[in-house]
């Protein structure tokens, strides 16, 4: 699993990359696949909860699935799951991230609440 981090300190890196392998082997998703992982400023992500999902205001955490749900994934090659946008300032990253990492992976894998 490739894990493009952006803006992300390095004391939260090996946490991501471990949350992220354990849910890739649990839910049987293409290893070969790659995903990108932003921490961003509040302002930012209002901007992007604004334009995206028509709410003005900010939150802990956004995701961009590529893909429909799961059955679409492709199941070999190289291909990328989407993206996960933090906002530390609006959650307890220390606490928190992993959960965030999971919920999120469960939406770029299709399944919604």
């Amino acid at each position: 699993m490739k894990i493009n981090l952006v803006n992300i300190p390095s004391k939260y890196r090996s946490l991501i990359k471990t949350t992220v392998d354990d849910f890739i082997k649990v839910h049987r998703i293409n290893p070969s696949s790659a995903l990108n992982i932003e921490f961003t400023s509040k302002e930012n992500i209002k901007s992007l909860n604004k334009k995206y999902r028509q709410v003005d205001q900010a939150t802990d955490v956004l995701s961009f699935p590529i893909w429909k749900n799961k059955k679409n994934i492709p199941k070999g090659g190289e291909i990328c799951l989407g993206d996960i946008i933090i906002c530390p300032e609006m959650t307890d990253i220390n606490k928190d991230l992993a959960v965030l990492i999971n919920h999120s992976l469960n939406h770029l894998v299709g399944k919604h609440h």
